[in-house]
Parts: C-alpha cells; structure tokens; sequence
C-alpha cells in the first residue's frame, strides 16, 4: 500500500495563479481583498444539476477562490491564494493526514469538484494514482480554468455518480475518500448498508476509506452521524470519527468530521485532532 515519499510540498495550484497574474499584482490584489474582506464574483453558471458561483473572497480568514453551489449555500472546493501549505478546507488537511498515514498506491475519489484535492495529492504523491468521480462534467473545465486543475496520466475523471461506478467497476483501491455532497446533503445512495458494502467489495486487502460528514455530534440532530457509525461499524474492523478542526462550535450544532473506516488498526493514523468518543454513546 505504500506509495513514493511525498515530495517537497509544492503549491501548484498557486503556481498556476502566479502565471496567470504578476506577482506585483497579485500581491496588491491579496492584500486588498485580505484588508477588505470584499467579495467578488468571478464567473456564474448553471449546469443541468444546478446553480455554481466561482468567488474570490476571505474564507476561514485566509484570501480564496471558491466554488459554491447554489446561491453561494454551501461551499464545494476551495483554494487558497496565501502562501500556506495547508488546503483551505479543514476536512481535506484530514485527508491528506490520512492519505500521509497510509500512504496508498491507488485512490478512489467519489466527489471531485474543482479537483483542489486531487491536484494537492498529485503534487505531494508522484507515485499515487487517482481515480475520481464527478457527475458534472461542466466541472471538469472550471476546474482547469479557474482552479489550476492539471490531470495527467495519473489521473481518471470519470463523470457518473458513485454508485453507479461501483457497480459498473472490478477495480479496487487502498483507499476511497468520499466527499459528494448535494448542496450540504451526502447523497442517499452513499448511505446505505448496500453501499458500504460496494465500498468494501472495492478496497484492496488492508484498504481504508474516509468520508466526510456534516452533522451535529450530539443530540437530535446528530441521527446521520450515529446511523453511519452504525453502519460502518458492522462492516469494518475499526472505525474512527475525527473533527476536521478545532471547533469553536457547539458539538450540537452541524459541522465536518471525517469518519475512517478500516479492515486493521496498523500503520497508526496521525491526525491532528484526536477521534471523537463514539457518537452512539453520547
């Protein structure tokens, strides 16, 4: 399962900023907006599923592009235009812990959006290969345009939905990552006992899969969270659910975890956030 030592990090997707705009303009331009905190709305457009917005704004305080469904409700890709390492969402520095964790050969992505975290893998990983589902084609161009997308020959985008890739597919990975969402709702047919299931069917000996959920941790709303943990807990040897951040919110009020579902407890997961107690328990 192990793949080549990831490399020096290296922040392609900045790269991609800095050819498209003069440093000197780029700088002027970060400091205005990070001073501001304007917003500014790049590009709108619409694709059979719905209503997407491009938006260069101040996102968990930090200058970013970021691409919304809807109406600007629910944020599906970021990236950052500071000169940090760190992706801009919390929940995909979880995975990337996870993917440094158990450094996979072969990774099923269900949820590509913008392509921010495959373009991340692929400059940290040269060895990893990439499996990504997206059911909005028209994504796959702004992603190149606006996000600094570059497949290669690491890469298959495939534009389906998860489910029906899985059943269409033999191949098996070492690790899935699921991030499909339908505004702020993962999508039922990723939900179920069946799916887990075709999850597993598709994990090589030894493989893992993280999701990420949004939900309360506790209390009424928290069924989502506690029904999955269920779920997974019947099928894998060892399931843990990690914050995606250091929350200054209520563990009542809905937010990102990411739940790791695995076959062993070894290598060790390095995460930076220690795993929740088990939500059914609370």
């Amino acid at each position: 399962m192990a793949a080549d030592k990831p490399s020096k990090p290296a922040d392609q997707l900045l790269q991609f900023l800095r050819r498209t705009i003069s440093p000197a303009v780029q700088k002027k331009y970060i400091e205005n907006l990070a001073r501001t905190r304007d917003e500014r709305l790049v590009h709108g457009f619409d694709t059979p599923r719905g209503h997407y917005e491009v938006v260069d704004m101040i996102y968990n305080d930090r200058p970013a592009r970021v691409l919304f469904s809807g109406h600007r409700q629910a944020a599906q890709s970021g990236l950052a235009l500071d000169d940090k390492s760190e992706l801009l969402f919390d929940y995909n520095q979880r995975f990337m812990e996870l993917v440094a964790s158990l450094r996979p050969s072969s990774l099923l992505l269900i949820g590509g959006g913008a392509c921010t975290l495959p373009q991340a893998l692929l400059a940290a990983y040269p060895g990893i290969r990439l499996t990504i589902i997206e059911p909005e084609k028209e994504l796959e161009a702004i992603a190149r345009r606006y996000f600094g997308w570059q497949p290669s020959a690491r890469t298959r985008v495939v534009h389906t939905d998860g489910r029906a890739f899985l059943a269409e597919s033999t191949a098996q990975y070492d690790l899935i990552l699921i991030d499909a969402f339908s505004y702020t709702t993962i999508p039922r047919s990723l939900l179920s006992q069946p799916a887990i299931q075709a999850f597993k069917r598709h994990l090589k000996p030894g493989g893992a899969l993280g999701m990420n959920i949004i939900s309360p941790y506790y209390g009424r709303g928290a069924d989502l969270i506690r029904q999955q943990y269920r779920y997974y807990e019947t099928a894998f040897r060892q399931v843990d659910i990690f914050p995606a951040s250091r929350s200054l919110f209520s563990p009542w009020l809905s937010q990102n975890y990411v739940l790791v579902a695995r076959q062993s407890i070894e290598p060790p997961l390095e995460m930076r956030f220690a795993a929740m107690p088990p939500p059914v328990t609370a």
